[in-house]
């Protein structure tokens, strides 16, 4: 029984395509007597089975080495395309993320969009998102899963501009579709450019052939660097980091599934891809620079922001610089075991604020505060799920990270540094929004902001209990290599996270920084408020080079290219009032015109004969 559900394990991302499908029968234009909650709640069942196929699966291929299923896509004139599905302990657990978390963020959404009227069309996009992130973690293809990015991309879309009647919500959506599209555009190049060299989309092809490949330098550094441009945008990286902060204007359900796995679909590719980004040691530099730089960038953004949502916004893009530096030093089994604790502890991380939100009315920090006496099962759920992305030992998320910090350490130990830096201010960042909203005195906003019922609590609560327990899961499936990291790393990883702690709390809570706090330099706090400033630096290059070229096109339009066709007409509108008066209304007249016309186009003709 059990095995038959892992040879299956391909139907569950069709379980969130019905669900997607069903859910649009209740919609307002169609179902009007119902109301639209029955489809969030067939989502929901329909997510649960999908959960409950891949725990199954999961149970049933532990220990197991991974199979492999093709079915013929496309066959013809000697092009012949497979569609391969990876059955392993590593998609199986993938699936379970991606299902688990989305069935805990539609119980929530279910207590969170309690009044709103758009549930088949919300619930209807999370069901596309589950299918689309399913679908990308099964298909073992290159092709198939840039085809799957492309779908996710249109759901981003469509769910951050879920309330499209806000300009603020419209402007949001569009600047993410085309941040992201651009990255895919250059994926697009990469992915066509690879085929030639490799004869195969698949991984475990590209992978051999990376194996002993003897290519062009200069060719495959090209290629490399634009398999990694994809990626960039998907995960929110430097330059391509703007769309994630923008897309905090849709609904937290939404939010929820996209800061712990939406974001992460394009780290699962590039961790794939490692073996063939492994030929170019320019790329693997790229990695390590893009990763380091947004980590560092995204932490000390966030200090500075004031939008409690926004604070931990930047905070995605920064740790998904880790998985950018994890496969930058060739460590991708890091990375998927990083991967799987972030997801869970970010997921916990965006619940305990999605409560506050929901009956505080603000998501200002500086009007919040004095919580903790009534919202202590939200306060909890921060601070464990900020321990668990901290890698406080013993929580799952230590061992990949201290892992990564010793290998740091014995290649480049710069990297070292600035992955403590890293966890310090990150931990700062994740102390000052605790100690501002539950911590200090009760302020108007939160007087009266009680904990939230049972749709809200539920999920965040069993969260709690997998970030808790997430280590003896991962023993017992044998997710990571358990290693002993060196004392020297483990103590100082501990100390930067409880250092970053200690100084939020001495800032926000102690009585020797007057409040409310400000940097010691304005600029300073505004060049982090401001994200350095990037907007304007886009406006005065992209957006402005974008913007001249198309003023002159446009002259150039309405120049030439309309001038000429206005010319003619004009041509043709002065001949024609002058002809009207030579009209005499006589047919020997016209013949005689056509006579003498002929007679001057034949002489043209002929002229070089004649001369």
């Amino acid at each position: 029984m059990l095995q038959s559900l892992a040879d299956t394990l391909w139907l569950v991302p069709f379980y969130s395509l019905v669900g997607m499908g069903l859910s649009l029968i209740w919609s307002p234009g169609i179902t009007r007597k119902t109301g639209p909650r029955p489809a969030g709640y067939v989502n929901l069942l329909l997510t649960f089975f999908s959960f409950g196929h891949a725990l199954l699966a999961t149970v049933a291929i532990a220990h197991q080495p991974p199979q492999s299923v093709h079915w013929t896509w496309l066959d013809v004139a000697g092009l012949h395309f497979d569609i391969p599905v990876e059955i392993s302990i590593l998609t199986t657990t993938a699936l379970m993320l991606i299902t688990g978390l989305n069935l805990m963020a539609q119980v929530f959404a279910i207590g969170y969009m309690e009044t709103d009227w758009g549930w088949a069309r919300f619930f209807a996009l999370l069901a596309l998102f589950e299918g689309g992130m399913a679908a990308l973690v099964l298909l073992d293809s290159l092709f198939f899963n840039y085809v799957v990015l492309e779908i996710l991309t249109l759901a981003t879309y469509l769910l951050i501009g879920f309330w499209f009647n806000q300009p603020l919500v419209v402007t949001g959506a569009r600047d993410a579709f085309l941040t992201k599209r651009i990255g895919d555009l250059v994926l697009l190049m990469g992915v066509l450019a690879i085929y030639p060299l490799a004869g195969s989309w698949n991984y475990d092809d590209l992978a051999a052939w990376a194996a002993t490949a003897e290519v062009n330098p200069t060719l495959i550094t090209l290629i490399c660097l634009a398999l990694i441009a994809g990626p960039m945008g998907k995960c929110a990286q430097f330059p391509l980091h703007l769309w994630l902060d923008e897309a905090m204007e849709g609904p937290v359900p939404a939010s929820i599934l996209r800061n712990a796995v939406v974001v992460a679909t394009g780290a699962w590719v590039l961790v794939k891809l490692t073996p063939v980004l492994s030929l170019s040691p320019v790329a693997l530099t790229a990695l390590l620079v893009i990763g380091s730089v947004t980590a560092l960038g995204g932490t000390l953004i966030a200090i500075a922001q004031v939008d409690i949502k926004r604070a931990l916004s930047y905070l995605v893009s920064a740790y998904m610089g880790w998985v950018f530096i994890a496969v930058g030093l060739k460590e991708p089994g890091l990375a998927f075991v990083f991967i799987l604790t972030y997801g869970v502890a970010m997921a916990l991380l965006m619940m305990s604020i999605g409560a506050i939100i929901w009956n505080s009315i603000t998501q200002d920090l500086r009007l919040l505060g004095g919580l903790w006496s009534r919202r202590p099962i939200s306060g909890i759920s921060f601070l464990l799920g900020s321990a668990g992305l901290l890698a406080l030992p013993p929580l799952a998320s230590f061992f990949p990270q201290a892992e990564l910090l010793d290998t740091a350490f014995a290649q480049l130990p710069w990297v070292g540094v600035v992955l403590l830096l890293v966890n310090t201010f990150a931990a700062f960042s994740l102390g000052r929004t605790f100690c501002l909203v539950w911590g200090g005195e009760v302020k108007p906003m939160t007087a009266r902001s009680p904990e939230v019922f049972w749709p809200m609590i539920l999920p965040m609560t069993v969260d709690l209990g997998i970030v808790l327990h997430l280590p003896i899961l991962m023993w017992r499936f044998d997710w990571v290599i358990w290693t002993h990291p060196s004392l020297t790393t483990a103590v100082a990883l501990t100390l930067s996270a409880l250092l970053g702690w200690g100084a939020a709390a001495w800032v926000y809570l102690g009585k020797a920084v007057p409040k409310p706090v400000q940097f010691p330099l304005p600029s300073v706090q505004d060049l982090l408020a401001y994200d350095f400033y990037t907007p304007k630096l886009y406006k005065a290059t992209v957006v402005g080079a974008v913007d001249i070229i198309s003023r002159l096109t446009a002259w150039f339009d309405r120049t030439f290219v309309d001038g000429a066709g206005n010319a003619f007409g004009v041509v043709t509108l002065l001949g024609g009032d002058r002809l009207k008066y030579s009209t005499t209304g006589q047919s020997q007249a016209y013949l005689l015109t056509i006579l003498m016309g002929v007679a001057i186009l034949v002489i043209a003709i002929c002229w070089p004969l004649l001369a």
